[in-house]
């Protein structure tokens, strides 16, 4: 299924994301370069900079047109996600012992609930919101966006 226009930007980001924990996946399998740190802080800046805000946006504009198991499973999988990023921090900090395990965990976790909004809640929201209404989604986050931009001053991420 075509992703409708209004969720293509949260889309990009799902790639952009994807990406990152790739890249990290792959720097994980020679644990004794140090190429994995700098991944592992490109994903953190990644989250830093647009994916918290993501989880946000999708909380603002897409949890009203979510059935409730959609919405339950959604706001716990940002919890949790919102837990390891928190804890990522901890964890590239060069004076503490680091856990490659819970790196990797890190980058399953993103795969999967990305994976999941793809595969089950872009397309529930295609099929179950009247076009319109979907419209009105698009316009919801782009008001978001560069409202958020404009408090820093800067360009809206999908612009």
């Amino acid at each position: 299924m075509k992703r409708h226009p209004s969720l293509q930007p949260l889309s990009r980001e799902h790639h952009q994301a994807l990406v990152h924990c790739r890249t990290l996946a792959q720097k994980l399998e020679s644990p004794l370069s140090t190429a994995w740190r700098t991944a592992a802080a490109a994903l953190q800046q990644y989250w830093d900079a647009r994916f918290s805000s993501h989880m946000a946006d999708e909380e603002h504009v897409l949890l009203d047109v979510l059935s409730s198991s959609l919405r339950s499973r959604l706001l716990n999988e940002h919890d949790r996600l919102r837990a390891q990023f928190g804890g990522l921090d901890n964890t590239l900090d060069p004076g503490r012992a680091l856990v490659l395990d819970d790196l990797a965990s890190l980058a399953a976790t993103v795969r999967a609930h990305i994976r999941w909004e793809e595969h089950v809640v872009f397309p529930y929201i295609q099929s179950h919101v009247p076009p319109d209404e979907l419209q009105s989604l698009g316009d919801r986050l782009h008001s978001r966006r560069a409202s958020d931009a404009a408090s820093c001053g800067l360009r809206t991420p999908d612009a």
